[in-house]
């Protein structure tokens, strides 16, 4: 059986991701894969990528990397455009660099006869910019795997972007989402993630979303010493 670590949109928060990242440290896995958004709306950018970059084997770019990358925050709402602002000021051209050094998609054959598995941060359709959701017709989840046949025959759909926990079942097709390390927007300020486990030659597997408490207090005092607006704050404390 393979294990996965999964995990996504960090958004530079260091005590989420010192939480989990000593979870899944201590749990082994045979894989740690990052669906991206290291960066935007938290206090340490600088320490996070540094410990994203060390543990994640398969990694794919976020919209927010992306944006730091190109200097483009064109498709930001205001708050998030004053915090990538902010977020590039407080690290060098290298991080900048390696933020935009990753695939918008990944494929990684989780079995030994057939099937793979794709991970993204948004879609297959618009890898930094589609929000897959619970309420989507029908339709589009057939879609995406559509998509996906341009490549390879996809049976696992690993997704990050909304925020949000989701597993979802399409014509004996799998579209998961792991949630956010360290922007919870579930109600549930946890840090959220996800511990996949896969028999290779039957394909029978098991999931399980994680949640970790963290020290919530000490990322919104930061935030408050660098004058960061009291809504991005107060979201953090309610997993808005």
């Amino acid at each position: 059986m393979i294990t996965l670590a999964i995990f996504s949109d960090v958004h530079a928060n260091l005590e989420a991701l010192a939480t989990v990242v000593d979870y899944i440290n201590d749990l082994s896995p045979d894989i740690i894969i990052y669906l991206g958004d290291t960066i935007g709306y938290g206090p340490n950018p600088k320490e996070c990528i540094e410990i994203v970059e060390k543990i994640a084997q398969i990694h794919v770019v976020g919209n927010h990397d992306y944006a730091i990358f190109t200097n483009n925050f064109t498709y930001f709402n205001p708050l998030p455009k004053i915090s990538l602002s902010w977020t590039k000021n407080q690290i060098s051209e290298y991080e900048i660099q390696l933020l935009g050094s990753h695939p918008f998609f990944s494929i990684f054959p989780l079995f030994v006869t057939e099937g793979n598995a794709m991970f993204v941060h948004g879609s297959p359709r618009k890898p930094l910019r589609d929000y897959v959701s619970p309420n989507l017709p029908s339709w589009s989840y057939n879609m995406f795997f559509e998509i996906t046949r341009e490549y390879t025959e996809i049976d696992f759909l690993f997704l990050g972007h909304t925020h949000k926990p989701l597993h979802i079942v399409n014509e004996q097709k799998h579209l998961l989402n792991p949630g956010s390390v360290g922007q919870p927007r579930d109600k549930d300020p946890r840090a959220s993630f996800m511990i996949f486990k896969i028999r290779e030659k039957t394909k029978e597997f098991e999931y399980e979303h994680i949640r970790l408490e963290y020290d919530v207090d000490t990322t919104c005092k930061k935030m408050e010493e660098y004058n960061f607006h009291p809504f991005l704050i107060n979201r953090l404390k309610r997993g808005i």
